[in-house]
């Protein structure tokens, strides 16, 4: 049985500007939207993220990036839900990160011609099965 923990909110920004360049399409100026494992917040050993929905400029694409390793390959990136039949194991330490095809923009920000990147991520986690006591340990128990 599955628990959910809730949704991750997170908006872009451009490459580099809070460390190290990491976008591979365009280092230093592409659109980022990380969530690392003080934004994901979680202090259980795993949990599941099952389901993202995300906005950026139209006509991009993304990369979503686990641990800095590409993990999938989002074609179409604005108005697109990833919704994957298999979802994205997460441990305590891990780092999402999504990069845009596009340059980083300036704002003030809408959501038609100057978009900033948008990206939800939901979690849950497996909820451990109720223990039963051993065959014959019940009465002792009770």
């Amino acid at each position: 049985m599955k628990r959910l923990i809730g949704h991750r909110f997170g908006v872009g920004i451009q490459d580099g500007s809070a460390g190290p360049p990491i976008n591979p399409y365009l280092p230093g100026t592409g659109w980022n939207v990380q969530f690392d494992a003080g934004a994901i917040g979680s202090a259980l050993t795993e949990i599941e993220c099952y389901h993202i929905a995300l906005d950026g400029p139209i006509g991009s694409s993304a990369v979503l990036l686990l641990d800095g390793f590409e993990w999938d390959y989002i074609q179409q990136g604005w108005a697109n839900g990833w919704d994957p039949s298999q979802p994205m194991l997460l441990t305590q330490t891990m780092t999402v990160t999504l990069c845009w095809t596009v340059a980083a923009t300036a704002p003030p920000y809408n959501r038609t011609n100057n978009i900033q990147p948008r990206v939800t991520l939901w979690l849950r986690h497996e909820l451990a099965p109720p223990v039963e006591p051993l065959p014959g340990l019940g009465a002792v128990m009770a």
